[in-house]
């Protein structure tokens, strides 16, 4: 949803990006270590929007969660974020190591936005019981001959789907 978001924002003539936040805050711990500090958050500001896809699926370190703190503060109100993650509020504590902290963080992602819950079902789970499902119809249409051995019909997942495939594509429009 966040991906199509992003791209109906980019037709528009929004700039954004898009950002793994396990990645993000890789990028983020490289620029201090190079002394180059700000320099994302500076670009970032100059963005209509960006994208920080799967929040709290990865751990890492508290620094990491402090320069991503630092990075919305610079953020709010200047640069629209779309944040995705699969944790209830109460959950961020662990992300971040710090609650007082997330409590800042999430004052300032909540203040001016909209929340989209999708609820607990997941989409890929949901997709892999539809495929199983088709590959039952398939394998018990197939005829077996008394004559042959038992035949194994084998069929190949799809890679991905439409909005996989557009996860691949470049979300900068700058």
């Amino acid at each position: 949803m966040a991906i199509a978001i992003a791209r109906s924002c980019i037709r528009s003539g929004a700039r954004g990006r898009f950002y793994n936040v396990v990645d993000l805050v890789n990028r983020l711990e490289i620029e201090t270590r190079n002394g180059r500090q700000g320099r994302i958050a500076e670009h970032l500001t100059r963005m209509d929007f960006i994208v920080l896809d799967e929040l709290g699926y990865l751990p890492f370190a508290q620094s990491g969660g402090q320069l991503l703190f630092h990075l919305v503060s610079r953020l709010y109100e200047r640069t629209s974020i779309v944040v995705t993650t699969n944790l209830a509020f109460g959950e961020w504590p662990s992300v971040f190591g710090d609650a007082k902290m997330t409590t800042a963080l999430l004052d300032r992602l909540t203040h001016h936005c909209d929340i989209v819950e999708t609820g607990n079902d997941s989409w890929r789970f949901k997709s892999r019981d539809d495929d199983h499902a088709a590959r039952a119809r398939l394998v018990s249409a197939t005829p077996a001959s008394s004559d042959e051995p038992s035949a194994t019909v084998r069929t190949r997942r799809s890679k991905g789907s439409k909005l996989d495939a557009d996860a691949g594509s470049n979300l900068n429009a700058d």
